[in-house]
């Protein structure tokens, strides 16, 4: 095994443990529907680690083509664990988490659309490996919806910030849309034809991390 392919894999692994901390919180989450949600999120964004691992393997076309959508896991499982953190953190009576459930539907429903039936093709890795690409309006459908999210979700993230005395709940809050920021820069870089081949595990985990740090403050802040 190359240095390279043993740093990548070593990055990989790290990123999974990332990802489970969040997880973690999740199961902590109430009510009962919700936390099997987020914790169903929170095990997309591994499963996408793991068949990157599986990727970087020259014949992963041929033996592992079949879950190349899972590459994608993260659309949704980055997504929707941020809009509900920030309903754990704010617990407004005027909001429900069946109701701002209904608000995310059609991103829901985009990124499940993705994962499932969505055009995509291995394409070889300059770096190591294979990586995947979406085809026709697919590669253009992502970023969009994701960009949607992220310019609504530090809309709303910059209105609160501004009326909450909370220091503990507005960093949290900031730390949300820094992550969701970034990703939403790595997402434009994407669709404007840039470094697609190789996967933005940094944004990635420091977004994993702020979701960590905004359920445990919500947990902190109601006694739980």
């Amino acid at each position: 095994m190359t240095t390279l392919a043993q740093a990548y894999f070593f990055l990989l692994g790290v990123a999974c443990g990332v990802a489970l901390l969040p997880v973690a919180a999740y199961r902590r989450v109430t009510p009962i529907w919700l936390r099997g949600l987020l914790i169903a999120c929170g095990l997309l964004v591994i499963g996408r680690y793991l068949v990157m691992a599986l990727f970087a393997s020259p014949d992963a076309p041929e033996r592992f083509g079949a879950v190349r959508r899972l590459w994608f896991g993260s659309a949704i499982g980055l997504t929707v664990p941020s809009a509900f953190a920030v309903d754990q953190l704010l617990r407004h009576p005027a909001m429900t988490p069946k109701r701002l459930l209904g608000w995310l539907a059609p991103f829901i429903a985009i990124g499940a659309a993705i994962l499932l039936i969505a055009e995509a093709t291995l394409v070889p890795d300059p770096l190591i490996g294979w990586s995947v690409r979406l085809l026709g309006p697919w590669r253009w459908l992502l970023p969009a919806a994701e960009g949607a999210f992220v310019v609504a979700f530090l809309a709303i993230v910059g209105l609160l910030v501004r009326k909450l005395p909370s220091g503990p709940m507005r960093r949290a809050l900031w730390g949300l849309a820094a992550g969701q920021a970034l990703l939403g820069l790595d997402g434009l870089i994407v669709a404007l034809g840039g470094w697609y081949v190789r996967p933005f595990l940094y944004t990635e985990m420091l977004m994993g991390l702020a979701l960590w740090h905004a359920y445990e403050t919500a947990f902190a802040l109601q006694g739980r």
